[in-house]
């Protein structure tokens, strides 16, 4: 019933030529240094915490001075965090 092609002990084995590498591996990241990421996980995280308080002081907030300045300070805060994002992008890149 065709199980002459099949591996007597059941288990199929694997080709013992070693594979090529391709460029888009996900080993190929690791060139980045540790701190590199952490820095840019770190700056990711507080952009989109800053994105995410500033629509919600904006969409529940009541409107008085505390608020808004709040509101104000978030705002600033991701904008500046966008600027910091493309900047380590860029640096790493060129």
């Amino acid at each position: 019933m065709g199980v002459e092609n099949q591996d007597p002990d059941g288990i199929a084995r694997q080709s013992e030529e070693p594979r090529p590498e391709s460029v888009n591996s996900a080993d190929h990241d690791s060139d980045l240094p540790p701190r590199f990421k952490l820095v840019f996980c770190t700056v990711a995280a507080l952009t989109v915490l800053a994105l995410i308080l500033s629509i919600l002081l904006a969409l529940l907030g009541d409107g008085s001075e505390p608020v808004n300045a709040a509101a104000a300070a978030c705002s600033t805060t991701y904008k500046m965090g966008f600027g910091a994002i493309v900047a380590l992008i860029g640096r790493k890149g060129g």
